[in-house]
C-alpha cells in the first residue's frame, strides 16, 4: 500500500512538471511607437520700429506696440544712433561732411538714410557736453521707408503752419516755429538770459506748410 502510495505521488510530480514546462510564456508588449517630434515653434518676431519721436533734448525710436526702444540724447555718441536708426530703416546711411567753416558751428558727420539725416559734430575742442549742437537731425518728409518721423507734440512734414502757430509754448521767428522746448520755463525767451534746446519746424515761402523738421534749435541764439 506505501508503495502504491509512492508511486501515485511521483506520478502527479511529472505530471505537474510537464504542465509547468508547456505552459504558453506571457505575451510580450509590443514597444510603444516614439510619437513624431512635433515642428518647432517659430520664433517670436519682435515689433518694428514705427515711428521716430524728436523733442528737444534728443529723439526715441517706439516700436509698433508703442514701447520706446531706442533714445539718443544730443550730447550722447552717434554711434549707437546710427545702429538703432540703420536697423530702423533696413539700409546703410549715406555718409557726408558739412564744413561749419570754422564759425560758430563745428564740421559734422552726416549719416543720410533718404529724408532722414543724423549729425555728428566732430573735432570738438570742449566736451559734447559743452557745446550747444553735439548733433542734430534734420527730417524732410513725413515717413522714411515706412517710419513716421515727427515732433513730441505732433506736427511735421507737411503739417499746415495753423496747426502749428497753436501750439504752446511755442517761439516764432519768421517761418521758423520752435516747439517741445526742454525747459518750458524759458519760453517766450528772455535775451541775455537762459537758452533751452528745442524742435524748429520751417515753413515753406508762402508760410503756410512745414517743410523741415529739425533739432535742436536754442530757444534764442546770442550769436
Amino acid at each position: 500500500m506505501r508503495m502504491l502510495r509512492l508511486t501515485l505521488i511521483a506520478f502527479a510530480a511529472v505530471a505537474l512538471a510537464g504542465c509547468a514546462a508547456t505552459a504558453p510564456a506571457p505575451a510580450t508588449p509590443a514597444p510603444s511607437e516614439t510619437p513624431a517630434a512635433s515642428s518647432s515653434t517659430p520664433e517670436p518676431t519682435e515689433p518694428e520700429t514705427a515711428e521716430i519721436v524728436v523733442d528737444g533734448s534728443g529723439f526715441s525710436l517706439v516700436d509698433s506696440e508703442g514701447s520706446t526702444t531706442f533714445t539718443h540724447d544730443w550730447a550722447d555718441e552717434v554711434a549707437p544712433a546710427v545702429a538703432a536708426l540703420t536697423g530702423a530703416f533696413g539700409a546703410d546711411p549715406v555718409k557726408s561732411l558739412r564744413d561749419g567753416s570754422g564759425g560758430h558751428y563745428a564740421d559734422f558727420d552726416l549719416y543720410t538714410w533718404g529724408a532722414f539725416t543724423l549729425g555728428d559734430a566732430v573735432g570738438l575742442e570742449k566736451p559734447r557736453a559743452d557745446y550747444f549742437l553735439p548733433s542734430l537731425v534734420e527730417v524732410t518728409a513725413p515717413e522714411v521707408e515706412g517710419v513716421a518721423v515727427h515732433s513730441a507734440s505732433g506736427p511735421t512734414v507737411g503739417s499746415p503752419v495753423t496747426e502749428v502757430a497753436a501750439l504752446t509754448p511755442l517761439v516764432h521767428e519768421q517761418s521758423d516755429y520752435r516747439i517741445d522746448p526742454v525747459d518750458p520755463s524759458l519760453v517766450p525767451p528772455t535775451p541775455g538770459g537762459e537758452i533751452t534746446d528745442m524742435v524748429a519746424l520751417r515753413a515753406d515761402e508762402s508760410d503756410t506748410t512745414i517743410v523741415m523738421l529739425t533739432a535742436p534749435v536754442l530757444s534764442y541764439y546770442p550769436f
